[in-house]
């Protein structure tokens, strides 16, 4: 069976964002041991599967049938974030010459190939798969020694290819609706009919959680009356930690197209500031942010925009309703 079965060795052009060159050879029958082998151009559009095995974690995407759009596989329906992604596929090609260090391996385990450090897979549009598996450093710490699972030869990569794919699973490229909530929270703005309908400040002065006066006045906001700093802090995580189903729509263009699933301007719409000190002991402000739309047809899940993106997700509704509570239950004031 000669569909894909062929040398891959990699090296990579620069550092930027993710830019990774994969390149794949054609073994022929009478090998040259003093030359290296021959290379040609993997299709792109013949991906459709991405494995990486660090050892300690594995991550793999595929492309999903009719779109243009990786996604992760152990998520459901979440897409790979197209900044952090961009650039893979397309540099996955190319005529490229690596070292080859050695017609054969004498030994896996003296160039760590019997405990990889890392693998790397790929699988085509025909179902063959070209995986690539990563040992130890060259002394001078410029390669790491690497096999192509189906041959027998010893060749070198580029040890910053190695970690720049490893990145992809020690720090996946998720979209931004894919939240998790890190940081201290100071104020929570709850907005209705793009009016702000109630929100609360933390008063650092005094270490407790304000109802802030409406129309808000200050940046972070406050008020006079004391919020019920446990109940708030407990809405927090609950919103921090989101119940996401997968996305529905992605890249959204014109206001219009929101309207079907009920996150337009005058939706719910809730707005974290957040706030992280910085090595130089600077205080950083972001925003989480959530419009909080129509229920699903199976009355399972709502429609949702996070973080201002445009694409449209699912959300628990059992989780959307009780963030919901916050615009139309009870003000979490102190009573005592």
């Amino acid at each position: 069976m000669n569909l894909r079965l062929m040398l891959v060795l990699i090296t990579i052009l620069s550092y930027v964002a993710i830019g990774v060159t994969w390149v794949i050879t054609n073994p022929t029958e009478e090998a040259v041991e003093d030359n290296p082998p021959f290379f040609y151009t993997l299709d792109t559009n013949d991906l459709r599967n991405i494995r990486i095995d660090t050892g300690d974690a594995e991550t793999s995407w595929s492309l999903k049938d009719g779109t243009r759009r990786w996604y992760f596989d152990d998520l459901n329906e979440v897409p790979a974030d197209l900044f952090r992604w961009g650039g893979i596929t397309q540099l996955l090609g190319g005529p490229r010459t690596q070292r080859v260090l050695a017609p054969n391996i004498d030994d896996l385990a003296t160039y760590g190939l019997d405990q990889p450090s890392a693998t790397f897979s790929v699988t085509l549009r025909d179902d063959s798969n070209v995986t690539l598996v990563l040992g130890d450093l060259t002394p001078d710490g410029s390669s790491n020694y690497a096999r192509v699972e189906g041959f027998p030869q010893l060749v070198l990569v580029d040890a910053t290819w190695g970690a720049v794919l490893e990145r992809l699973v020690d720090e996946p490229p998720l979209p931004e609706w894919y939240y998790t909530l890190s940081g201290q929270v100071r104020e929570v703005i709850l907005f209705d009919n793009n009016e702000v309908l109630r929100a609360y400040g933390y008063d650092r002065e005094i270490d407790v959680w304000t109802v802030c006066d409406v129309p808000l006045a200050t940046d972070p906001c406050t008020g006079p009356q004391l919020g019920d700093s446990e109940a708030i802090d407990i809405e927090i995580a609950h919103f921090g930690n989101p119940q996401i189903i997968g996305a529905v729509e992605l890249n959204l263009a014109d206001e219009e197209d929101y309207e079907q699933y009920g996150t337009v301007l005058e939706s719910p719409y809730i707005a974290l500031r957040i706030e992280n000190q910085s090595a130089q002991n600077v205080i950083e402000v972001t925003r989480l942010t959530m419009t909080i739309g129509d229920e699903t047809e199976d009355g399972l899940s709502r429609f949702a925009v996070a973080n201002e993106t445009s694409d449209v997700i699912m959300v628990d509704k059992v989780w959307a309703d009780r963030v919901l509570e916050l615009f139309y239950g009870d003000v979490l004031a102190d009573n005592s």
